[in-house]
Order: C-alpha cells, then structure tokens, then sequence
C-alpha cells in the first residue's frame, strides 16, 4: 500500500507537470500570435503577407504589375498567397519543436492540421510569361452565341405491331 507521503508527493508532480505543460502550450500560442509569412513572385512584383491563421493581411505590388494584364496580376496575387500559406506549416513546426515539444501528441496535431490545411505551393513556372502579351486564335464561330447542350430524348418503350401508342376512348385501367 502506498504511503500517504508517496501519494502526496505523486499529486505535487503532477501538478507540477500540468502547470509547466500549460506554460509552454502558452508560450507556444504567444509564438504562434506573432506569425507573418511574406513570399513574392514575378521577379518581385507581386507580394503577399499572410499572418497566424494563413489568412493574407497584406498584398503589394510594384510598377512592374503595370506590364501584366489584369488575369496575371490576379494569377500573381493567388501563387504569392499560396507560396505564403506552404511555408505556415514548417513555421509551425519549428514554434512546436521550440516551446511544447514534438512528442507531445497536441502539438504533433496542431502540425498535421496545418499541414493538410496549406499544402505546398505549386511550382513556380521556369519562364514567366511576357507581360501584356497573349495569343488568342479567334474563328468565325467566336461570333457565335454559344450552343446549349441537347438533352437527350426520353427512352422510349418498344411498341408492339398492334399498338398505336394511343388508348383511344378506352380506359388505361383495368377493369375486372
């Protein structure tokens, strides 16, 4: 049987250990607060800041933006965005290592959910495109207003030789 000091001092540990778990999860959190990610694309053109939840809280663009068209800018603005949130979870993952620690199964879940949640960004295309130049092929169908799609008819039921498809004045229900 345990002796009343042994169960005493248990209690003390665990208290202890609760009180300093609690410490570094809110040191963790305090990190965690303070989180700004910024990442540019397009030599520079474009940057985007995103802060603790991956939410962005800042874009800027330079006057190179004013060669591209206004699908490049937005195109830019999602890629600086994304290229952002992928670097979260590494950041996240070093807050963890350095406050609560990664063996602690709360912390390993905070790092899995960021994670799935900003994924690596795309790679970043070799050459960017030539600001303010597109090529479109147009073709006499351009002109035209766009086709709707045929539904297609009902299935029909077989007929047999002796079946006009119409009841005529008899009744469809049968009589017994």
């Amino acid at each position: 049987m345990a002796d009343l000091s042994d169960i005493e001092r248990m209690v003390g540990d665990w208290e202890r250990n609760a009180v300093e778990r609690s410490q570094r999860f809110q040191a963790m959190q305090h990190e965690v607060e303070q989180i700004s990610i910024t990442e540019s694309v397009a030599n520079g053109a474009v940057s985007v800041t995103v802060g603790n939840n991956g939410i962005p809280t800042d874009v800027r663009m330079t006057d190179a933006v004013r060669g591209m068209s206004p699908d490049e800018i937005a195109a830019n603005v999602l890629k600086a965005m994304q290229k952002a949130q992928s670097k979260y979870p590494q950041v996240i993952q070093e807050i963890v290592a350095g406050t609560v620690g990664e063996s602690d199964s709360a912390a390993q879940h905070i790092v899995r959910t960021a994670a799935e949640n900003f994924p690596e960004a795309p790679p970043e295309d070799p050459e960017p495109p030539v600001p303010g130049r597109q090529l479109r092929i147009e073709s006499e169908a351009d002109d035209e207003p766009p086709r709707q799609p045929r539904r297609p008819a009902p299935p029909q039921r077989p007929r047999r030789d002796d079946d006009d498809g119409d009841f005529g004045d008899q009744s469809f229900l049968r009589r017994d």
